[in-house]
């Protein structure tokens, strides 16, 4: 459990939130934009354990790969968001 942070943990409840929300209200863009977001947190920070050949145990470094994937991520969930919001603008207004 100490390989958990509170980013990690914050990841997991987005992306939580992003897969009922596909589920419930079956709104893929708002579902894609919480799941980006919160595998993007669980990917920058999680942090995973190994035993060296005198088995102790230690904490491996976060692979560059894994942190650029994060970072993407991350980038597309505010682009989702910013398109969500150019479409909610081009949908007529109610009070017309």
């Amino acid at each position: 459990m100490k390989n958990i942070s509170v980013r990690v943990i914050i990841g997991i409840i987005f992306s939580a939130i992003g897969l009922a929300s596909l589920f419930i209200t079956k709104q893929t863009l708002m579902a894609a934009i919480w799941l980006s977001f919160g595998n993007g947190l669980i990917l920058s920070d999680l942090r995973l354990t190994g035993v060296d050949e005198k088995g102790n145990v230690f904490v491996k470094p976060i692979p560059k790969a894994r942190m650029i994937t994060a970072l993407l991520l991350i980038v597309f969930a505010v682009a989702l968001l910013l398109f969500q919001i150019f479409l909610d603008f081009q949908q007529p207004s109610l009070q017309e």
